[in-house]
């Protein structure tokens, strides 16, 4: 095999490089037919709905021509595209086996990932969102009646600042808890929920498993109070004027005989929080610093809309556009470990932004700040050479 230097790296073939370099495609072959899909592999597919994320063209026929345009993606890919080869990955490729591949690769890369401090550990906030389709083109979105929409599911892991679960439903009208009772709560984990979350039965199954939560109280849920206790003076964090509550309750409502822990606290534009957990082990002040971390899912998704290719699917097909939000995740995640593996010391935004502006620039064109960053990656990861090329 040809070497290749790091200096004749460009960020496509850094990224695509790294996808090929964890050997997803065994993820793929456990597949029957697997072996009948000549043409479009499913790490193939995987790497060109990657490199989709990181050019500007806003369609299929453009992600084609992009391809047919860069001999650096064509010797990533191993050849070009066919737009119906294309057309037929998304339509029949499984959607379990893409996230089974972003969650390989997710278990590979996570040690390079920045992580946030040590006080809160394995803390996961979990929250929907919609993307706004045309009812017209994409009669799957049943959503309102005269508007389509799509709802994606997460479980986003604080510490890493990245999803760890992704269920996708093609109703936008689906209730929330309805989709959410396909994620997987693990031991040990305490999970943040609005009180659009809140049920009895769906709060048991997560107990059950040894999980936690930290959730808002729904309004008109009745409470017994077990025990009140004292409130310290403590200076509150930015947001919160005060804690008026700290107490252990029962709910009656609930068969399970379970103490709780209820903060009410009221935020410096008097709104008043009620939240309900299932962590004893906490102060007030932690509980209320921890149900305030929910909003971390929020910003998170408005960054995976902003900067991704999530509201422009590439097939009319509902198969198409759950595909394409694994690629972004598994684009955004690399893209993370290629900043802190690197050194980059501007924000994330700015690198993000800065490496789909340049995507196709050999590395020893960049501006230092930038090429250096992606030089040191691709040493830290042990990409400097590419491993073996997909074949169309």
């Amino acid at each position: 095999m040809e070497t290749i230097t790091t200096e004749s790296f460009t960020l496509v073939s850094l990224l695509l490089y790294a996808i090929g370099r964890v050997n997803v495609q065994q993820v793929f072959d456990r597949d029957p037919y697997e072996s009948r899909r000549t043409a479009m592999k499913g790490s193939r597919l995987l790497k060109v709905l990657a490199f989709y994320q990181l050019i500007a063209a806003p369609s299929g026929r453009g992600l084609v021509d992009a391809i047919e345009d860069s001999l650096d993606a064509q010797t990533a890919l191993g050849g070009t595209v066919a737009r119906n080869t294309l057309s037929n990955a998304l339509s029949h490729r499984d959607l379990e086996q893409m996230i089974e591949a972003w969650m390989f690769l997710l278990g590979h890369y996570s040690p390079y990932l920045q992580k946030m401090g040590k006080k809160f550990k394995n803390i996961g906030a979990v929250d929907a969102s919609l993307i706004k389709l045309s009812l017209e083109a994409f009669n799957w979105a049943s959503y309102r009646e005269k508007t389509g929409a799509a709802k994606m599911t997460c479980v986003l892991d604080w510490a890493r600042g990245v999803p760890n679960q992704f269920v996708f439903t093609a109703a936008g009208r689906v209730h929330d808890l309805k989709a959410a009772t396909q994620l997987r709560f693990c031991a040990g984990w305490t999970y943040l929920f609005d009180r659009g979350y809140f049920s009895f039965d769906f709060l048991s199954a997560l107990l059950e498993v040894g999980a936690h939560f930290v959730i808002r109280l729904k309004d008109g849920v009745d409470y017994r109070v077990v025990c009140r206790h004292a409130i310290p003076d403590l200076k509150m964090p930015a947001g919160v004027k005060e804690i008026l509550k700290d107490w252990t309750v029962k709910l009656p409502g609930w068969d399970r005989d379970l103490p709780l822990r209820l903060v009410v606290y009221r935020l410096t534009d008097k709104k008043v929080i009620s939240v309900l957990t299932s962590r004893h082990d906490l102060s007030a002040l932690s509980i209320v610093m921890l149900y305030k971390e929910r909003w971390s899912i929020e910003k998170w998704w408005r960054w995976v809309k902003r900067l991704y290719k999530v509201k422009e699917p590439l097939g009319r097909n509902e198969n198409a556009l759950p595909l394409q939000i694994v690629a972004a995740f598994v684009t955004d995640l690399l893209l993370r470990v290629f900043k802190h593996g690197g050194g980059f010391n501007g924000t994330l935004y700015e690198f993000v932004r800065r490496c789909r502006e340049q995507s196709l620039t050999p590395l020893n064109r960049l501006g230092r700040t930038l090429g250096d960053a992606l030089s040191a990656a691709s040493k830290l990861l042990e990409l400097s050479q590419p491993p073996p090329l997909e074949r169309s």
